[in-house]
């Protein structure tokens, strides 16, 4: 999902998508004349509502790779390949890039640790930009319209993995978050939604999620644990 603003943003992100990508685009005000070829709809909406649309307007090819992002999100370290290079070998169905404090971001859990490749974790937050491996992609998607920006989504994604799938943090690649969270719509709804979800999944806190289970160094050719 875009707008108009952050065009040059979401251009920056393109660029590292392979040429026979299915790239499927929202604009939540006008259409951007350069994005208009890979723009599926536009309008207004909530997040997952507006990220279900691009889903069901076709199929997803099976056996794909999904990513889902923001439109104020910038890689200042790393790149989309990459991090998709790194969760195929530490065995990630489901994980991002770490985020730089040169931006928003909304946990420290979520900001990049020095000399680590990745961690393996029981929390992937749902933004600003998240990478699904084929099988779990299907697990998830389409995301619950109801949950309109996402919030607390992150328990009911821990308890689909578990046991099952791994999931993690990409240390070695970073993201800029550029624009604040919550300040284009009201906070308190999401807040009930969030706590909404940890009580369906049996989690009494957001926090309890970050834990990591393990650490992938930099001077390990290969991270030490690749199965569940």
């Amino acid at each position: 999902m875009y707008r108009t603003r952050n065009v040059q943003l979401v251009k920056a992100l393109l660029h590292q998508v392979n040429s026979n990508a299915d790239v499927r685009l929202w604009a939540l005000g006008d259409i951007a004349p350069e994005l208009a070829n890979q723009t599926i709809g536009s309008g207004p909406g909530t997040r997952f509502t507006n990220f279900n649309r691009l889903c069901h307007a076709k199929p997803i090819e099976k056996g794909s790779w999904v990513v889902l992002a923001d439109d104020d999100v910038l890689f200042v370290r790393g790149s989309l390949t990459r991090t998709i290079t790194i969760m195929k070998l530490a065995g990630f169905s489901l994980a991002q890039p770490s985020q730089s404090t040169l931006g928003w971001w909304t946990s420290l859990f979520n900001v990049a640790r020095p000399f680590l490749v990745a961690r393996d974790t029981n929390y992937v937050e749902q933004g600003p930009l998240l990478v699904v491996d084929p099988l779990f992609a299907e697990l998830i998607l389409p995301l619950p319209d109801e949950n309109d920006m996402g919030w607390g989504i992150e328990a009911e994604w821990y308890r689909a993995k578990e046991g099952r799938y791994r999931i993690g943090v990409i240390d070695d690649c970073r993201v800029a978050h550029w624009e604040r969270n919550a300040t284009t719509y009201p906070a308190g709804p999401e807040m009930k939604k969030l706590h909404e979800h940890l009580a369906r999944s049996d989690v009494k806190s957001i926090w309890q999620l970050q834990s990591v289970n393990g650490r992938w160094w930099k001077w390990q050719k290969t991270p030490s644990c690749t199965k569940i």
